[in-house]
């Protein structure tokens, strides 16, 4: 498929700025009708927005004058459950109105008739030949506890609240009665409760008739969360009835300023103006306010019920305030998700509101905002689209960067100031995706531009090609040739011994052939731009070349490289610079080389080492495993030195066969002729009390064997071989910490081709043994490493000396043969050995000696150069 290409014509009639400029034109028109229709999502995310917009913008200081009373869990605990007797809540009430409190509103619905124990009979109803038997009852002295709580009620600042009720939520309340407010338009048509937009209520559920008559002013409680579940706004008046009714922070600010009037007048932008006595106040055309919570959450005081009760508290504290009475006590009121915490109580709403109102913090943002919103983010949009078409990526994406910015600062700032809330969501988004949108577009048009110079340029390596080919597929390393930022842009056809086709790289980064370890220095030296003789020489580096169809092998390569930049003229210049040319040359064979000549030079040197420290080791060791044998033997079984010596002794034991190893490894080179069988080893030591110690250490372990009857024997060392195998399976039990099973197998292999495993096998009669554990694994980074002395990732309390492999390795080379390894972290692991076989007779196995044989009557001559050797072999011989 082609690359479509834009016609030359469009090109000259909308030049690249206009282009940009009428796509980002077109694209903000669409987002802002989007944005002015205002679905859901749009506005869940710009409640958000400005939520952001009121945390950024410092709180005002509060009023001071709001207090709450909240009957907590704790007062719950201390004067029993709700409802309480209302002879308590009068109680409550009274002492709240002794202390001082200017106004005291009641965050609760009183609707039934008190059910406490101590309250009389329930009346059938609450006519007013009700009531008035309810006052005759006061006057004549038996008094009830609603009655006493309405004789509170009468004599006090209080204020009740009550609930509106909406569509399906009807509930009928024969005897109620509300304290609507009276009302003055201006700038209203007499008509002007049909003029707003408020909400109106089908049905009330308010408190008894018996409280309700007995104070001057109520308000409604009513409080609804936005579609996201946070609550932000309160609405401060309600249609009920064909009249207006206030809420019950509006109540509360009435009855602390002794009015019960409200004036209101429509205002700009959509905006109601509401003066309550003295405070002024804006409410959009529904009634609703912003209420601004502050970030502190602790700023109005709020004392419990209990306290209050049990005059533990300062007059102070509610001398000349507002107090509201509520309940945050679980499951006994309403809570809400505010923008600023995620649980706060109904009392604590409305204690909110009402400091709202007395302090003027009044929020405003009415519908005619999301015009002028819109506007804004229209003009940011196009400066927006200048920048990408006229500046660079980055530039423009600094520029587009702070034009968000300044729109949430001017937006935080006018809030600040004005109480206005203007969202930044509609100017941030337009500004982000203009960027990217028109950033793709001025990309794709650069693209195109950057195709036709491609093209060009292809046109004139073609007609060197030629040229060039006939003398490099004469050249058998890699000639390669890049561009200047290390593409490859030609590959000589000596490239086909590892890969299809030389096609495949063309294009792709010279990088990607760099196996991940050498990218350091390959991003130095690689793709070069020196010439002459500070140039590249000689750089080794590994390649992962794509491997052809079939082929096993896809290990990284060894390469050495050598480079040198191109330039458009002789004298090099970094605007000259067009890509790099040179040659890679395989050295994957000379690496091997000189790795095995290392890993031979290493056994050879730790041979050396071991076999100058082992002697030594073994004279000093042969006191510390000795010695504890004889005291053994001297002392009574119930000897409570026998434990601490039988650790000494072990200690000893361990030391030395860590010497063994190192013995081992010194006296390499010192073949047996004699001919083996590998089964019968193999048959003994399973059988020793070594693997039985081994399988003890590790119980949950199993040893499955599967020996070729027909195998054929091996010259070598018996004793070396059996150390192999103990090795082998020891790694295999440690492999397996969980346990597991382990598979011990033994068969004849003929070769007719060289296998290329973990070493590379030559042809020829093998006996192979193979053990196959289900552990842990080796990484890929371990397993070139295991044969290396003392290189272990055991833990060395009990694995050894980390040189079982190694004196697998140095014996497996000492009899002409090979290892291979297949293993993989978390799939276990499988040794498996070649050693070259014999056709040849195993020689008998010798007559085992038994201690019997020893003992008699002759005298013994012992000759040694250590003083301590003499005196060892003395005691132990004249022991036995």
């Amino acid at each position: 498929m082609g690359t479509w290409i834009m016609p030359d014509s469009f090109n000259k009639k909308y030049g690249p700025t206009r282009l940009i400029l009428l796509i980002g034109l077109l694209f903000s028109l669409l987002a802002s009708a989007i944005y002015l229709v205002n679905p859901s999502f749009i506005n869940s995310t710009n409640n958000r927005t400005t939520d952001a917009v009121m945390a950024l913008a410092p709180t005002k200081q509060i009023s001071g004058l709001v207090v709450i009373v909240d009957i907590d869990n704790s007062s719950l605990a201390r004067f029993g459950q709700w409802p309480w007797p209302r002879n308590l809540l009068a109680q409550l009430l009274d002492t709240l109105k002794s202390s001082g409190a200017a106004t005291i509103g009641l965050d609760l619905l009183l609707a039934e008739p008190d059910r406490s124990p101590t309250a009389v009979p329930e009346k059938n109803s609450l006519s007013k030949s009700v009531i008035k038997t309810e006052i005759t009852a006061v006057s004549s002295g038996v008094i009830d506890n609603d009655t006493k709580l309405a004789s509170v009620l009468g004599k006090g600042p209080y204020v009740l609240g009550y609930e509106f009720l909406f569509g399906n939520r009807l509930i009928p309340q024969s005897s109620f009665e509300l304290h609507p407010p009276g009302v003055v338009w201006v700038n209203i048509p007499d008509e002007g409760l049909n003029q707003t937009d408020f909400f109106k209520a089908q049905a009330v559920v308010s408190n008894r008739l018996l409280f309700s008559k007995t104070v001057t002013h109520s308000g409604f409680m009513n409080a609804t969360p936005d579609s996201d579940g946070i609550l932000r706004r309160l609405p401060m008046l309600i249609r009920y009835d064909g009249r207006i009714y206030p809420s019950f922070s509006m109540a509360m600010l009435m009855k602390y300023s002794e009015g019960n009037q409200i004036e209101i007048r429509q205002q700009n932008a959509g905006l109601l103006g509401l003066k309550v006595g003295t405070r002024s106040l804006q409410i959009d055309n529904q009634g609703n306010m912003i209420v601004r919570f502050p970030q502190q959450t602790d700023l109005i005081p709020i004392i419990p019920a209990e306290t209050i009760l049990d005059g533990k508290y300062s007059p102070q504290q509610l001398s000349g305030k507002i107090v509201l009475v509520g309940s945050s006590a679980a499951g006994l009121d309403q809570v809400y998700q505010t923008p600023v915490m995620p649980i706060h109580s109904h009392v604590g709403v409305h204690a909110q509101a009402l400091d709202n109102l007395l302090t003027g913090q009044q929020v405003v943002r009415t519908k005619n905002f999301t015009i002028y919103e819109v506007l804004f983010s229209l003009l940011l949009a196009t400066i927006t689209a200048l920048l990408v078409a006229r500046w660079g990526i980055i530039p423009a994406a600094v520029m587009s960067v702070s034009l968000m910015v300044i729109s949430w600062i001017g937006a935080v700032f006018i809030f600040k100031t004005k109480s206005l809330l203007l969202s930044p969501m509609l100017p941030t988004t337009l500004i982000i995706l203009n960027y990217v949108l028109l950033t793709i577009v001025k990309t794709w048009k650069n693209q195109q531009a950057a195709i036709k110079e491609t093209e060009s340029a292809l046109i004139l390596l073609k007609s060197s090609e030629k040229t060039l080919d006939s003398i490099i597929k004469t050249v058998p390393d890699i000639i390669f040739r890049l561009d200047s930022t290390g593409c490859i842009t030609f590959i000589s056809p000596a490239i086909a011994k590892y890969t299809d086709t030389s096609d495949s790289l063309i294009g792709h980064s010279i990088f990607e052939l760099v196996a991940p370890e050498d990218m350091g220095k390959a991003q130095h030296r690689l793709n070069e731009k020196r010439t002459g003789e500070r140039a590249t020489r000689s750089l080794e580096l590994r390649l992962v070349l794509p491997q052809k169809q079939g082929a096993n092998e896809v290990d990284a390569g060894y390469f050495s490289v050598s480079a040198e930049g191109i330039y458009k003229n002789d004298t090099p210049s970094s605007g000259e610079f067009i890509g790099t040319q040179g040659i890679l040359r395989d050295i994957t064979e000379q690496k091997k080389m000189e790795e095995k000549l290392l890993q031979a030079r290493k056994l050879e040197a730790i041979g050396s080492l071991a076999a100058g420290v082992a002697h030594d080791l073994n004279n000093i060791l042969s006191g510390l495993v000795t010695y504890p044998d004889l005291l053994l033997l001297e002392l009574p079984k119930d000897s409570p030195l026998r434990e601490k010596i039988a650790i000494i002794q072990q200690s000893g034991k361990n030391a030395a066969a860590i010497v063994q190893d190192m013995l081992t490894l010194g006296r390499r080179g010192v073949k047996t002729g004699e001919v083996v069988d590998l089964n019968l080893i193999i048959s003994d030591y399973n059988a020793s009390l070594e693997f039985e110690a081994i399988m003890k250490y590790h119980p949950k372990t199993v040893l499955e064997l599967d020996l070729a009857p027909d195998l054929l024997k091996v010259v070598g060392s018996r004793s070396h071989l059996a150390k192999v195998i103990m090795n082998l399976l020891n790694n295999a039990a440690e492999a397996m910490p969980a346990g597991g099973r382990i598979t011990l197998s033994t068969h004849n292999k003929f070769l007719d081709n060289t296998l290329k495993l973990y070493e590379e096998i030559p042809p020829g009669e093998y006996v192979c043994v193979s053990v196959l554990d289900e552990g842990i694994g080796i990484s890929s980074e371990d397993l070139q490493r295991i044969f290396e002395p003392f290189y272990s990732k055991k833990s060395m309390q009990r694995s050894g000396s980390g040189l079982g492999m190694t004196v697998i390795w140095a014996t497996v080379k000492d009899l002409g043969g090979y290892v291979d390894i297949q293993s993989a972290e978390g799939e276990g692991t499988r040794f498996e050995l070649y050693l070259p076989a014999t056709r040849n007779e195993a020689a008998m196995p010798i007559k085992r000696s038994v201690i019997e044989d020893y003992l008699g009557a002759e005298t013994i001559l012992i000759v040694d150069d250590m003083p301590e050797q003499l005196l060892i072999a003395t005691k132990m011989l004249t022991k036995l």
